[in-house]
């Protein structure tokens, strides 16, 4: 082992570990003694530094045995541990969390007290942030730090950057919090959760609902984000509560409203300080209470002759003006004031019919799960309104699933809903939408009704009608659900369909303005936030798309739906970069996604974008069977043009790819067929498709090339626009042409968020940067430049990084074609030189 290694990593164990004496001389003796074999633990709750701690130690020595996580081994895994322990020549560290308690640790022959990590004082925090920033912080920044964090040292230094800048906590940091909220067990997730909406620790036994809930608590502090004095730390409370299903969360914040005392308002007043003896959770009518800002905030009165029901038999209704967006209420929210139920008999049937209100605002809240389980028993319930309710439910959340037919028969039953229409149109089965429109046209005269008629007629309008007439019934139909909030239990929103209708029109504009005017529960939020994305990832603002993938959080998203599209949008980022090793990192989450999501007419985007990148993976074995079907679907539809123009553009990109000549002219020429339909946007995909394979062959016409650039960025389609017009330059021979284009496209890319060409002649290239220049133009890959020049290839691809940020070169296209004018000036000036 390297001396220098060896004392850096001694150096860094005395720096992060200054307040663990204990892990400060580990360190340091097995420095000093790598021979003499040990035995030892490393405890601490999450986030305080085992892993760090293992990771310096192994840049100590190679002579040792390292197990992290030791807290999850099995039976078979502790007998081999245990011996390792007793062979007395094997140097054995053992890291672990203090809960659950495994037997097998506890019986390790210990050669030395065991190393206890916890998080950092108020004290190591300021000293740590000292440190950091070289001077003493004030003592609010060191109060807020410590709070937001609860000491995590992982944690400590970006928060008190970002505080201390006046920032907001940075998304990674964030997402960080998220992933350590999304290994938390269940029980203790549950505490956390109840921690989180208020309760405090006398009140953890009734309202978690189990007779003695110290081992939950202690798991619960195992995790770190429990602090020792019962605290949640801070930055977890949003992250610990999306964990929690919907179904549980409402079952803790019911318990905590009948056992809190009551606090504010003219009905708090009525409640007795000690809460509501004597009552259990039956029958209770949840109602947000005007001004309640948090979630102790809730209170709770008597029932009158109910009892007998468990924590599940609770129905929450919206009031007018409250919620998220203006749709439904107090969905998850603990800011409610609990009232008695008249007329609950506390009998099965009531209970089923209570349940079957829960799941429509489970499914309205976006937890699928919970909506299906609270529905299921309620669709063989002999109540109709009870059973068509719970058939609604289930139909909305097997949408979401991508279980289309199930989805759209269950809609039909027991009596034909319009809601089924969008499913059956999607699914390529027009007869039978057309029929249930018939047979739906009876429907109650309502603002859901409308709203349900306006959807089934707009999007058959945009397979068999004029899709400017579809997209205006769909913008209707989102204005008119906007008014009213949202209640209605839909497939999809009207405006996310407006919006992709508009998408395939071209007219993205229109597309966003709906999104972001749209009201949306927090089921529907996402869905939106991710269309939004998808137009910017188009536009080339890859800024504001990412920020979109971000505010939905880490994936895999819980909607295949949706994760299909932050999937694509992901990778499509990657791809518009020019960043190959992006691509194939977000490849796996992209395949993933495809292969959950059955095709659809609504997904035919997200699909032609994986498939794009698949190709230039060399893996499009896994979405070719997704083209054909989608291909498929088209036909029975009868290639509907707005729907199978963008559809076969990707394909045109997918086959140019992967090198498919033959499947490019079969695109490119079903494109051919759509142009004249009369919508723009087909024919502009036309004429850039066809160009493509002119320039493909050869063939550059360099007034052809810039009229389906701009073409395509007047639709919107900027990224596109450049890297045609960027292809072009590359292939033309002539250099006046070369640089003609060249100018066009960075003219055309000055919308995106990519750095702009704009490089000089010779952009002050070295003589090496130079040789790698002229063998990367001839085709030679970094490897081959290596050999040519004897050095290594990962040297290459430095030289190439640098030569790109020189000229300004957004992607690799853009490099080439500027390389072949930056190296032809150089040749020119140096001849004239002479």
């Amino acid at each position: 082992m390297n001396n220098s290694v060896v004392a850096s990593s001694v150096e860094s164990a005395r720096r992060l570990f200054a307040d663990s004496e204990a892990a400060r001389t580990l360190c340091e003796e097995l420095a000093a003694d790598r021979r003499t074999a040990r035995v030892v633990t490393v405890s601490g709750p999450g986030g305080t530094g085992k892993s760090t701690l293992l990771a310096l130690l192994s840049s100590i020595t190679d002579d040792a045995v390292f197990v992290d996580d030791a807290h999850e081994l099995g039976e078979a895994e502790m007998t081999r541990l245990a011996r390792l322990a007793g062979d007395r020549d094997t140097t054995l560290v053992v890291a672990h969390r203090p809960w659950p308690v495994v037997a097998g640790l506890n019986s390790l022959p210990l050669t030395q007290h065991p190393v206890l990590l916890e998080p950092l004082s108020r004290a190591a925090t300021a000293h740590r942030i000292a440190e950091h920033v070289r001077t003493s912080p004030p003592h609010a920044l060191v109060d807020d730090v410590w709070r937001r964090t609860g000491g995590i040292p992982s944690l400590v230094i970006p928060v008190a950057e970002a505080l201390r800048d006046g920032d907001r906590v940075p998304a990674d940091v964030m997402d960080e919090v998220h992933r350590m909220a999304g290994r938390v067990p269940a029980p203790a997730l549950r505490v956390l959760a109840a921690v989180a909406l208020g309760c405090p620790p006398g009140l953890l036994t009734a309202v978690l609902g189990v007779p003695s809930p110290e081992a939950a608590v202690e798991c619960a502090r195992a995790t770190g984000l429990l602090t020792a004095d019962g605290t949640l730390v801070e930055l977890a409370r949003e992250a610990v509560l999306d964990r929690l299903p919907v179904a549980q969360r409402w079952d803790v914040e019911d318990r905590l409203a009948l056992t809190r005392p009551a606090r504010r308002g003219p009905v708090g007043d009525a409640v007795r300080a000690g809460g509501v003896p004597g009552h259990d959770l039956a029958g209770v009518l949840r109602l947000p209470v005007n001004g309640a800002d948090g979630s102790a905030d809730a209170v709770g009165l008597p029932v009158d002759g109910v009892s007998g029901h468990d924590p599940a038999n609770v129905v929450r209704l919206p009031v007018a003006g409250q919620g998220p967006a203006g749709g439904v209420s107090g969905l998850g929210s603990a800011n409610v004031v609990t009232l008695p139920v008249n007329g609950a008999s506390g009998s099965p049937a009531d209970a089923v019919t209570l349940d079957a209100r829960r799941a429509e605002e489970a499914v309205l809240a976006g937890d699928l799960d919970a909506a299906l389980a609270l529905a299921e028993p309620a669709l063989e319930h002999p109540d109709v309104p009870t059973r068509a309710l719970a058939a609604a439910v289930s139909a909305t959340a097997l949408a979401h699933r991508g279980m289309a037919a199930e989805s759209a028969a269950l809609y039909q039953w027991p009596e034909p809903s319009a809601s089924a229409v969008p499913l059956l149109v999607g699914l390529g089965r027009l007869a039978e939408a057309e029929l249930v429109t018939g047979a739906a046209v009876a429907d109650h005269p309502t603002v859901d009704g409308a709203v349900r008629d306006l959807m089934a007629r707009g999007v058959l309008d945009s397979v068999t009608g004029s899709p400017v007439s579809a997209l205006s019934e769909l913008l209707r139909a989102a204005a008119l659900l906007g008014q009213g909030g949202r209640t209605a239990l839909l497939p999809d929103t009207p405006a996310a369909l407006a919006a992709l209708v508009a998408v395939h029109l071209g007219e993205l504009d229109i597309a966003a303005a709906v999104l972001s005017g749209a009201n949306a529960g927090l089921g529907e939020q996402k869905r939106h936030v991710l269309l939004l994305s998808w137009i910017s990832m188009v536009r080339g603002e890859f800024e504001r798309a990412g920020a979109g993938l971000r505010e939905v959080g880490p994936g895999p998203l819980a909607d295949p739906r949706d994760e299909l599209f932050a999937a694509a949008i992901e990778i499509g980022i990657a791809r518009r970069l020019g960043a190959h090793a992006g691509v194939a990192e977000a490849w796996p989450r992209a395949r993933d996604a495809v292969m959950r999501y059955p095709v659809d007419l609504y997904v035919l985007l997200p699909i032609g974008e994986i498939a794009v990148a698949a190709a230039r993976l060399h893996a499009d074995t896994w979405t070719a069977p997704h083209l054909e079907g989608a291909e498929e679907l088209l036909e029975r539809i009868g290639h509907p043009p707005l729907w199978s123009a963008p559809l076969h553009w990707y394909g045109t990109l997918a086959a140019i790819a992967a090198d498919s000549p033959a499947r490019a002219a079969h695109h490119a020429s079903v494109l051919r067929k759509a142009a004249g339909c009369g919508i723009p946007l087909a024919e502009t995909l036309a004429e850039a498709a066809h160009c493509w394979l002119r320039v493909l062959g050869g063939d550059v016409d360099p007034r052809a090339v810039e009229h389906a650039a701009r073409g395509l960025n007047a639709a919107g389609l900027v990224w596109e626009a450049a890297q045609l017009a960027g292809e072009a330059a590359i292939r033309t021979p002539d250099r006046r042409t070369m640089t003609a284009l060249l100018t066009c496209a960075r003219s055309l890319r000055e919308r995106t968020k990519e750095p702009a060409p704009g490089g000089k002649p010779d952009a002050g290239l070295s003589r090496r940067e130079v040789e790698v220049a002229e063998l990367l133009l001839a085709g030679m890959t970094h490897r081959e430049i290596g050999e040519k020049l004897f050095i290594s290839a990962k040297t290459v691809e430095h030289h190439v990084a640098r030569i790109r940020r020189r000229i300004g070169a957004g992607n690799r296209a853009d490099l080439l074609a500027q390389l072949k004018v930056c190296l032809a000036a150089r040749n020119d000036d140096q001849l004239s030189r002479r």
